[in-house]
């Protein structure tokens, strides 16, 4: 099984994008690219290794732990 990982997406996304190895890296991650007030999903979970999802857009997580809803701070 692969190692677990870290995932975040806009709230209204259905799918996870970018991984991180830590929860931080991957909030630090997502608060680049959401503006202050928005929120945003993050998740810590293993994606299949399965041949069957080579190449394909989406590759389903296999187990998934620790979800959260962040909202980004605003700075004033």
């Amino acid at each position: 099984m692969s190692p677990w990982h870290w995932y975040w997406k806009h709230a209204d996304d259905e799918a996870y994008g970018e991984e991180c190895s830590t929860r931080e890296a991957i909030i630090a991650a997502a608060e680049r690219e959401v503006r202050p007030g928005d929120t945003f999903e993050i998740i810590e979970a293993v994606m299949s290794q399965a041949r069957k999802h080579e190449g394909s857009d989406f590759i389903p997580f296999l187990r998934s732990r620790n979800h959260e809803t962040i909202t980004v701070a605003d700075p004033s």
